[in-house]
């Protein structure tokens, strides 16, 4: 099983973090558009494995798209191809926070349930809600509709357990939720 995560300057690195402790046993890369140093949000330095266009699509299984500030990447088209050749090769496609936005502008999310951003999809309260028009708006934690999962920002907890559960990797609910629960302190 091959896990690609996205990164891009100003991603939300501890949002992925996780993703890629409860993956460590998998092949686990990184790709972005360039073959340079990435700059988190949390202003930590990360090194890229592959660059997008050199990765073979039928190789992923699970493509991570961290949030951040996604508004530069959703006009980028060679970004918009890869995530759409995923999706028609089925492959299993997440966003969270930002990363539901960069999808939603996309145009991915269309005729589709999800969610996003920090803490939802808010009409009232995000500029990017436009992005999600012809989506189905979800106030869920996260939200799984065919092989695309969102989350919103603060559930990445539940965004990581859920993305393990999508790859047939939890054997029992009670599995899950023990690991669930022990990552949220509680008991």
């Amino acid at each position: 099983m091959r896990i690609a995560l996205f990164y891009y300057d100003g991603f939300s690195g501890f949002e992925s973090v996780l993703v890629g402790l409860l993956f460590k046993q998998h092949d686990f890369i990184s790709v972005a558009l360039e073959n340079r140093e990435y700059i988190s949000e949390e202003r930590q330095r990360y090194c890229v494995d592959s660059v997008i266009r050199d990765v073979d699509v039928d190789s992923i299984d699970l493509l991570v798209i961290p949030g951040g500030e996604p508004i530069p990447l959703i006009e980028n088209r060679e970004l918009k191809s890869f995530v759409e050749d995923l999706l028609r090769r089925n492959k299993k496609v997440a966003g969270i926070c930002g990363g539901s936005c960069i999808l939603a502008g996309f145009g991915v999310l269309k005729g589709k349930r999800c969610t996003g951003l920090g803490s939802g999809v808010d009409s009232s309260k995000t500029k990017y809600y436009d992005y999600y028009s012809g989506s189905t708006i979800s106030d869920e934690h996260v939200v799984v509709d065919g092989n695309i999962i969102t989350a919103q920002g603060q559930a990445y907890v539940e965004f990581a357990f859920e993305l393990v559960r999508q790859m047939g990797l939890v054997e029992s609910e009670e599995d899950y939720q023990q690991g669930l629960n022990w990552f949220k302190n509680i008991r």
